[in-house]
């Protein structure tokens, strides 16, 4: 008997120190030009550069939205947001109680998965998919796959809100009445309690910064770190994003000191472009910014580190991806079941060098009339005027519109747009309850008739 609880207990902990972690980093209004290894150099990012220095960049990583709610629901329903009804933020700020408002809760997240696989599962920082304002508790994080949460409900808060008077810093479920640290370094804390406190487990962290999104305050110590920098709008910018990049090397120096660092699967993304008439970040050579479905507003800072996944070090991928092909990827380095009814495509063969065909033939995006479609090096968009055509290949910062010399490849393109904007929903949120809306057959068991939302 002695012998087989010590063999049981020994199995338990190789398949513990044997799956990897999974640290997902999310940036917030992050420009395409505001990281070390794309260029900059007035604001040093050693901790975000030393991800894609020690594994994979992609020149073209994409957010699947232009404003940080849907991305958010992509990356944890593993589909397109259009087809679950959170095409626009999922937490609108003219709310009543007939409002629904968050990712619907037929929706299994990512998080799920891993809670059920066994592994601790942690979310700090900014939600963003539900339960603010009429505080819902069956959309918080605590019950959408999560055993912890600290941050914000909202799309964005005050940094330095120590006596909580907006009433958005939550643990749990509960709002919490005191934070005596600036938002950015509570967030890294809370990631490092979580790291050391995991035990044997694997685990399952997404760690959503609000950094550096607006408001724009950083504390004394970061905005002397860069008092060279005359511009003060820029110089407020440059001490929040150095915070943020402070607190990832706190998470890297808790993974090396727990000696988990090479067997943590590690991203770094951005929901979406910068947005220089705001928060003052950069996105040249791209054009656009956030909100906007140029490539400055949903081409972003995107890379991964896993060294023990073979996943090589100082390797660039010019494949499009998106950040929702995370969802299968991460399962499938755990080798966690892939749910068949996603449509994000696992890159993890692609960062292996296994294979190198481009994930998706096209990608689409939608939002308030807007509309983009990506195939191959074409990109054709429409704002609510004339569409517009480049090649991405030959004029990455959408200059020339050359609709009128290749009518045909427009027309294949707008084409292929509305037969997958024919599987969308409407948005949910600001409906009615009386409105019945069905909800589309994602992530249920076969034989589960659909239902309405309410």
């Amino acid at each position: 008997m002695k012998i087989f609880i010590t063999l049981l207990f020994s199995c338990s902990l190789l398949w513990a120190t044997d799956k990897p972690n999974i640290l997902i980093i999310l940036a917030d209004d992050l420009g395409y030009a505001d990281v070390g290894y794309h260029g900059l150099e007035e604001i040093p990012t050693p901790n975000i550069d030393r991800i894609a220095n020690e594994g994979v960049q992609f020149s073209a990583g994409y957010s699947n939205g232009s404003i940080c709610g849907p991305t958010r629901a992509a990356l944890m329903s593993g589909v397109y947001q259009q087809r679950i009804g959170c095409e626009g933020i999922c937490g609108g700020r003219k709310l009543n109680e007939h409002v629904v408002v968050g990712m619907p809760r037929e929706v299994k997240t990512l998080a799920q998965y891993f809670q059920e696989a066994g592994y601790a599962t942690g979310l700090f920082g900014k939600w963003h998919l539900g339960g603010e304002r009429l505080f819902d508790k069956t959309l918080m994080p605590t019950s959408r796959g999560f055993d912890e949460f600290f941050g914000i409900l909202e799309g964005a808060s005050l940094y330095d809100d120590t006596v909580n008077r907006e009433r958005k810093y939550i643990r749990q479920d509960t709002v919490i009445d005191y934070e005596g640290e600036y938002f950015t370094d509570a967030i890294g804390r809370e990631a490092v309690s979580f790291i050391t406190r995991k035990g044997d487990k694997p685990f399952f962290l997404y760690l959503p910064f609000t950094a550096v999104h607006a408001p724009m305050q950083a504390s004394e110590k970061y905005m002397q770190r860069f008092a060279h920098i005359a511009d003060p709008n820029r110089r407020v910018f440059a001490a929040m994003l150095s915070a943020m990049d402070d607190n990832i090397g706190r998470v890297f120096d808790a993974l090396e000191h727990q000696g988990i660092l090479d067997n943590t699967l590690i991203v770094f993304w951005s929901d979406n472009g910068g947005k220089p008439d705001n928060n003052y970040s950069l996105n040249h050579p791209l054009k656009g910014q956030k909100t906007q479905f140029y490539e400055g507003g949903i081409r972003v800072p995107a890379c991964v580190r896993w060294p023990k996944g073979q996943i090589p070090a100082g390797k660039t991928l010019d494949q499009p991806v998106f950040l929702m092909d995370i969802f299968p990827s991460a399962l499938e380095a755990a080798q966690i079941t892939v749910p068949k009814d996603i449509e994000a495509k696992t890159i993890l063969p692609l960062m292996q060098g296994k294979t190198n065909q481009t994930p998706h033939p096209a990608m689409f995006w939608k939002r308030a009339g807007k509309m983009a479609v990506r195939m191959g090096d074409w990109k054709l968009s429409n704002a609510g005027g004339p569409s517009e055509l480049f090649n991405l290949k030959q004029d990455i910062s959408e200059s020339r519109n050359i609709i009128d010399q290749h009518p045909d490849i427009a027309n294949k393109m707008n084409r292929l747009w509305l037969n997958w904007d024919k599987k969308n929903v409407p948005a949910y949120f600001g409906h009615d309850k009386a409105l019945p809306i069905k909800v589309p057959l994602l992530h249920r068991k076969i034989g589960q008739k659909a239902k309405t939302l309410n």
